[in-house]
């Protein structure tokens, strides 16, 4: 169901994602799964011995967790094994605009992410869906292209495969290269299709999507080392292609709310966008 990448949309040379295929089958997803668990284990340890973590009911936590709920029945046809996914959200007291998603549906906001970017629940549904749309189509293997097939010790162990372990340096443990991370073109098409279609189906507006990477442009162009709006790249071409792909997510958002595409309100000015019929 993915979309075309623009042509003019240019992937970053320092980290790329989506060329590494042939790397991708040295790290088998059980495995993959089961060292996001781990690293996502020592933030959270990390975060809660620094005061940093927000407790499973603050409103934070809550947020997230119940609209993570709402898209998890939608996800699971994206990847055979999110069936048994052990689901997790954790929220860190943190000024940071980000949030990710790693392999087995580990979920890390940092609270500048609800605080300071402000969004609604359909801008926030919308980057949600997105996150765990990277999870379900395991672009974080292609991270393999970045090591050599010698860093895999006798025992099979992956080095630290997020970066997330070195818990002294970098503010809660994320290392380097989570945080120099930079998806390509082809891996941001594919969660702005998936993650708009999971989010729809969920009961979130996609309009919302173009509000919501608008406000995150705004919000993290400053940073141009670890900006969420570099690590996603957001250009005019691919605002478009989030545009142009609405009058296919509209309808499945317009179901899962009991209306017709007609019956909806407007959204910031954008109207019901509808494909155009031949001869039109």
């Amino acid at each position: 169901m993915s979309a075309p990448a623009s042509a003019s949309y240019t992937p970053n040379t320092q980290l790329r994602y989506g060329g590494y295929l042939v790397f991708r089958n040295l790290i088998p997803s059980p495995m993959l799964e089961a060292q996001a668990a781990d690293e996502f284990s020592q933030i959270t340890y990390g975060a809660e011995h620094s005061n940093r973590l927000y407790a499973d009911t603050d409103a934070h936590v809550t947020r997230v967790r119940s609209i993570v709920d709402k898209m998890i029945p939608y996800s699971l046809k994206w990847n055979e094994r999110a069936r048994n996914w052990k689901w997790d959200v954790a929220v860190v007291r943190s000024p940071d605009i980000r949030m990710y998603c790693l392999p087995g549906g580990k979920i890390v906001v940092y609270g500048g992410l609800l605080d300071r970017a402000r969004l609604n629940d359909n801008e926030l549904g919308m980057l949600i869906g997105h996150e765990i749309a990277h999870a379900l189509r395991e672009h974080a293997r292609e991270r393999l292209g970045q090591l050599q097939a010698s860093q895999l010790d006798s025992s099979g162990t992956i080095p630290q495969l997020f970066g997330l372990a070195d818990l002294g340096a970098a503010p809660l443990g994320i290392g380097s290269r989570l945080l120099e991370m930079k998806y390509e073109n082809t891996d941001e098409t594919e969660a702005d299709v998936i993650g708009s279609d999971i989010a729809s189906r969920a009961g979130f507006d996609p309009r919302a999507a173009v509000t919501l990477w608008d406000k995150l442009a705004q919000a993290t162009r400053g940073n141009r080392d670890q900006g969420f709006i570099y690590v996603h790249p957001y250009t005019p071409a691919r605002r478009q292609d989030i545009i142009k792909r609405l009058p296919d997510m509209l309808p499945l958002y317009a179901k899962a709310i009991g209306k017709t595409v007609d019956a909806l309100p407007d959204y910031a000015g954008m109207g019901r966008p509808r494909r155009k019929l031949a001869g039109d």
